[in-house]
């Protein structure tokens, strides 16, 4: 599966959730999510471009594996995902099999539903404050589709597709510890 995704960093998010208000979206509620980032010596699964996290979303775990970015204009990319039992017996897992921890993302994330789009407003430690919308697409046309529904209702939102970062939360956060750029 594709994730499609777009992430804009803003200083008004107040006014963009009263613009979610008005459009009528499906609030889904308030929660915690703790994102530990992997990866391993021999696979340098972060250089190559992809990502792999045990997410603690309130209690439910799930392991994820991000491939490299399909685009230079958002944040998507292949996307595989599991529900598990324990994180913690997943991250012991991981330590065993050569995998280190590289970063933590900690956000805390209010989610509303259009349709099939996820609209997520993120206070992200050490980073502030974002949106991200996001899609699903199985094939590259898909993609295309939902990316230009997505850049349609950034639109509907108020919000600039120039202003898009096509960096993750990982990325920043690591090139803040390294003394780059944050945003």
């Amino acid at each position: 599966m594709i994730e499609v995704e777009t992430k804009l960093k803003t200083d008004c998010i107040e006014h963009i959730e009263e613009r979610i208000k008005e459009l009528k979206m499906e609030y889904k509620g308030e929660k915690t999510e703790i994102d530990l980032y992997f990866d391993h010596p021999n696979i340098h699964i972060f250089s190559g471009g992809g990502a792999l996290r045990v997410r603690n979303a309130d209690g439910k775990y799930r392991l994820t594996y991000k491939g490299p970015k399909k685009d230079n204009e958002t944040t998507s990319r292949t996307e595989i995902e599991i529900r598990i039992e324990s994180a913690r017996e997943m991250i012991k897992i991981l330590n065993e099999l050569g995998f280190y921890e590289i970063c933590e993302v900690k956000k805390l994330r209010k989610t509303y539903l259009l349709k099939d789009l996820i609209i997520t407003l993120d206070n992200v430690d050490g980073l502030g404050e974002f949106i991200e919308v996001e899609g699903k697409a199985s094939n590259d046309e898909e993609f295309k589709e939902k990316k230009d529904e997505i850049f349609k209702l950034l639109k509907k939102l108020g919000l600039s597709t120039k202003e898009i970062s096509q960096r993750s939360y990982l990325e920043m956060l690591l090139d803040g510890k390294m003394g780059l750029s944050n945003i």
